[in-house]
């Protein structure tokens, strides 16, 4: 037997958010972020699956509680298929599938464990299936790579508002008023609103039973075409606005108490070049905290770093932890990551048979839902 080269050493990681790590309690929200108390009428859950990379799950979950979302609508679903043993604190910090319950739980968050490690479109029904034990109609999920906050440069379109006290709506309350307006009167029937895309999407849960749910036979790629197409030719309504800012991101704040403004936490990313009038304000963030408009800043940088060369690292966030070797559940972070590109590209031919074409653009092609398995595929016909 030969073996392959050792893999390089990844940098451990740290501490993200030393706050937690030291309190007992959670980190202040600013006062115009604070959700609405009492709560809405509506039931506003929020699921955000994990798998790999602890803090930059952290990082996406801290970002909706600063923004405003209550944190006990929050529901991070633990999809590791590690069973309890981030419960009880088996894994080390290093683990790739490590999850801290008790930070969490400081947050005010709840965590939902999957019983074994899902696909995407697994992890999806699972969404619907607790939506439906649960009896929420409606509900959103983010993905976990995202880094949100409110957009403090809109108003509220009200033209009674107290601007004074309250000058900017949150990610959580244009969100609530998106569902809102969408279930009004003489409204189309809908399934999806999407914020950038599906990094942040409000389901209608009944339209997703309605067609069929999501296709596990398409576990990764590919699934969110197939779904949102057979929506679409059911005739429903996907739209999309802005509710917020929704970065995509793969790198984590040196210190994500900047996220909530705090003085002396400043918003800096790991090996990132500070620039000279950056470092100049430290003295006035040390004193007040930060100002949105530099962790706009620093926000898109990071989103700008995750798709420089075109994206082709974009992903590499998910095989930075290389640790816990000693753990009862290690799994080789090169293995894991080449078992689950073999599912992506069999997912991948199972769309292309299912509609006879690969590719996502099945409406231009003139495909429709009935056409289902029925289509020669496209790449095999000859005129």
């Amino acid at each position: 037997k030969k073996y392959k080269p050792e893999p390089i050493p990844s940098i451990p990681i740290g501490d993200h958010f030393p706050w937690l790590t030291h309190s007992k309690s959670p980190p202040p929200v600013r006062e115009n972020n604070l959700p609405p108390n009492p709560h809405v009428e509506e039931a506003t859950p929020l699921f955000i699956g994990f798998t790999r990379n602890w803090p930059l799950l952290l990082q996406c979950v801290s970002s909706y509680i600063a923004a405003g979302w209550p944190p006990e609508d929050i529901y991070v679903v633990e999809n590791t298929g590690t069973f309890h043993a981030n419960q009880h604190n088996e894994l080390e910090l290093q683990n790739p599938f490590f999850l801290n319950y008790t930070a969490l739980g400081i947050l005010g968050v709840h965590i939902l464990e999957t019983p074994t490690l899902l696909s995407f479109a697994q992890l999806q029904n699972f969404f619907l299936h607790t939506a439906l034990e649960r009896g929420w109609p409606f509900f959103w999920w983010s993905h976990m790579d995202v880094l949100v906050l409110s957009d403090e440069e809109v108003k509220k379109n009200d033209r009674d508002h107290d601007w004074d006290h309250d000058p900017y709506a949150t990610i959580y309350e244009r969100c609530v008023g998106l569902l809102r307006y969408l279930n009004g009167p003489d409204m189309p029937p809908w399934a999806t609103h999407f914020f950038e895309y599906d990094h942040l999407a409000l389901v209608n849960r009944d339209a997703y039973l309605d067609v069929g749910a999501w296709d596990t036979h398409i576990p990764y790629y590919a699934s969110d075409c197939d779904m949102y197409l057979r929506l679409h030719w059911e005739g429903y309504w996907q739209p999309q606005s802005e509710a917020g800012l929704v970065f995509d991101v793969s790198t984590v704040l040196d210190d994500i108490m900047a996220l909530f403004r705090v003085p002396g936490a400043r918003a800096t990313a790991h090996r990132e070049a500070q620039m000279k009038r950056e470092q100049d304000m430290w003295p006035w963030v040390d004193k007040e905290g930060e100002t949105f408009a530099h962790l706009v800043e620093v926000a898109k940088r990071m989103q700008d770093a995750k798709w420089a060369d075109e994206g082709v690292r974009r992903n590499d966030w998910q095989t930075r932890q290389t640790g816990g070797q000693a753990d009862t559940f290690y799994r080789d972070p090169e293995g894991f990551e080449a078992g689950l590109q073999t599912l992506v590209d069999a997912g991948r031919r199972v769309f292309a048979d299912k509609w006879g074409h690969r590719g996502c653009d099945l409406l231009a092609m003139g495909i429709e839902g009935k056409d289902e398995w029925r289509l020669e595929r496209d790449w095999d016909v000859k005129e």
